[in-house]
């Protein structure tokens, strides 16, 4: 994968998943399939601290922890981390993304290290799909790069 890729692929997972924020209404953030399942909410708050805690893997930078209370503190966190991802890794020197960091569950390459991120937040905006359907909520049309 080229730089102008990984770019493009996280341009179009900001906006696909700030479409996921906006989809629910903020009524019914704490809507939960089950029990055992997280909220609406806890989905997005996770994607977003997950994100930007794992980024530090590929860009260095450490965000702070903020609080997720609201669709408004949630949405702002993200765009904050998509953001600040996209201006990192546009001017990053490409072979930077080739270096290999040492994560938890081996040695990545950060290139590598965003493509899990990528993974992870479509794994999640899989289960935020039926959430919404439960609701009766058409989710968002699917966006690819």
């Amino acid at each position: 994968m080229k730089k102008v890729e990984l770019i493009k692929k996280w341009k179009g997972n900001k906006r696909y998943t700030l479409k996921f924020v906006e989809a629910m209404p903020e009524d019914d953030y704490d809507f939960k399939p089950s029990d055992e399942m997280k909220s609406y909410k806890s989905q997005l708050s996770h994607i977003t601290t997950w994100l930007r805690t794992h980024s530090r893997f590929v860009t260095g930078l450490e965000f702070p922890k903020v609080k997720m209370t609201s669709k408004e503190s949630i949405k702002e966190a993200l765009v904050v981390f998509f953001d600040t991802f996209l201006e990192k890794i546009e001017t990053m020197d490409e072979n930077k993304l080739q270096e290999i960091e040492d994560v938890w569950y081996g040695k990545s390459t950060r290139y590598q290290i965003a493509n899990i991120m990528d993974n992870h937040l479509s794994h999640h905006r899989g289960q935020m799909v039926v959430y919404l359907r439960l609701k009766n909520i058409k989710p968002p049309s699917y966006l690819g790069w």
